[in-house]
């Protein structure tokens, strides 16, 4: 546009302003529209799906902060059943030891012991012994 053409439109929208400040009612038949860039038509939708995310988001929230109670208060019950069972533990094993470390005069663990004689004791045999 060289500058001959723009003065000339210049001068054309000065005489547009010049006729409407003299006529305002000329406005007064023309509606306008304002057109929406494309980027806000689904605008509405997307906030509503925003609204039912927050909603679905809260209620995920509140399982899991459910389940994490649920899961703290079984550990705690564990942990008080753990301390039972150590202590049922260590009284099993204090008795094992004491029925084992007691001697009742033979050997402990199998081993042959230095006082055994030819007479060990009762042998089971599958055929009873007859008197004879």
């Amino acid at each position: 546009m060289d500058r001959l053409e723009a003065l000339v439109a210049i001068a054309h929208l000065r005489l547009r302003l010049v006729m409407i400040e003299r006529n305002p009612q000329l406005l007064e038949g023309i509606t306008m529209q304002i057109k929406r860039p494309i980027e806000l038509a689904g605008l509405k939708s997307r906030l509503q799906r925003a609204k039912q995310t927050e909603a679905r988001i809260a209620f995920t929230g509140e399982r899991f902060d459910a389940a994490l109670d649920a899961i703290d208060e079984a550990h705690d019950a564990a942990k008080a059943h753990v301390g039972e069972l150590e202590h049922y533990g260590r009284e099993l094993r204090d008795m094992v030891e004491g029925m084992v470390g007691s001697s009742n005069g033979g050997p402990n663990d199998g081993a042959s012991s230095s006082s055994a004689s030819g007479d060990g004791g009762q042998v089971i045999t599958s055929e009873p012994e007859t008197g004879a």
